[in-house]
């Protein structure tokens, strides 16, 4: 992360180019020829939610797995996954569906929970027409864990008892950001170079995806999912597996946001991966020290074990 220029100091558009073209620290996204593009009607007319489908390559679909992509609500894709994702669905035979959610700065809060609220729905209401496969698990990483965690919460709080009443079989949450106003280790985390995500990055997503909002709303649990009533939600909160690496800046917000779940009754496996960083989930599995392996031996063990292989 030492070397080429922070996406705040080209413009969102471009750096999302570069990154594309393999000219930043991360490489651009692999598209694999197995991937299917979708898309799923969003609440505004003449506007759909452009998704990404990974079936299992190997077998029947068991159950689908609704995943939204991680970039500091700023970067990334539905696209963006394709290998991981593929490698869970043949590890798991379930399909998985990226949501191509808005990002900022081009629409901030709430255009991109508001699109993920409205893929949850929609998934609920036709998943087993669709893909003759009940929706089984929701899950993301950094940001997408963040939007996740709100659009399970949007259903669990929902007027219609349809969404309110639905039971995941499992969430699956990587290194996500619980608190907008940050947690204590934000401010404690320091490696230089930066370790893929520090409080400067953070502060600058932020800027544009939460324009001009004060710490006080920053914290209503609309936002910050850790400020959420969960009491009110006992019995009805699935289960959720969280997973951080040590070299992380939000270590603090799957240790806080784990210990609320099983506060309120719920199951929560935390998977915590000494020397790995933001981020390290999607590496390649043989990179040696990430940690990668290690982890998505965890999620594939979770989701086998939810549906009972």
């Amino acid at each position: 992360m030492s070397t080429g220029p922070k996406w705040y100091e080209v413009g969102a558009a471009e750096y999302r180019q570069m990154r594309q073209d393999g000219k930043t620290p991360l490489p651009g996204a692999t598209h694999l020829d197995s991937a299917e593009d979708f898309s799923i009607p969003s609440r505004d007319p003449n506007r759909s939610i452009p998704c990404r489908i990974l079936k299992p390559e190997n077998g029947p679909v068991r159950g689908v797995y609704m995943h939204i992509h991680g970039g500091g609500w700023v970067l990334q894709d539905e696209k963006s996954q394709d290998p991981a994702l593929q490698g869970i669905a043949n590890a798991t035979s379930v399909l998985a569906i990226s949501i191509g959610y808005r990002l900022a700065p081009e629409h901030p809060f709430p255009a991109g929970p508001e699109d993920c609220y409205d893929a949850a729905e929609w998934l609920v209401d036709n998943c087993q027409s669709t893909f003759n496969a009940p929706l089984m698990f929701a899950g993301g990483e950094s940001a997408g864990a963040h939007l996740t965690m709100l659009a399970v919460l949007h259903l669990l709080q929902s007027s219609n008892s349809k969404y309110s009443s639905f039971d995941f079989k499992g969430l699956l949450q990587h290194y996500g950001c619980y608190d907008l106003s940050w947690t204590p280790r934000v401010y404690t985390f320091k490696r230089n170079p930066c370790l893929v995500l520090d409080k400067d990055l953070m502060d600058h997503f932020l800027e544009v995806f939460l324009p001009g909002m004060s710490v006080e709303e920053k914290k209503h649990p609309s936002v910050s999912p850790l400020y959420a009533d969960l009491e009110a939600l006992r019995g009805r909160l699935p289960s959720a597996l969280y997973t951080c690496g040590t070299e992380d800046c939000l270590l603090d917000d799957t240790v806080f946001m784990s210990s609320k779940w099983l506060m309120a009754g719920a199951e929560a496996v935390v998977k915590i991966v000494p020397g790995a960083c933001h981020g390290y989930i999607i590496f390649p599995r043989d990179a040696t020290g990430s940690g990668a392996e290690e982890g998505m031996s965890a999620v594939e063990e979770y989701i086998k074990t939810k549906i009972g292989q």
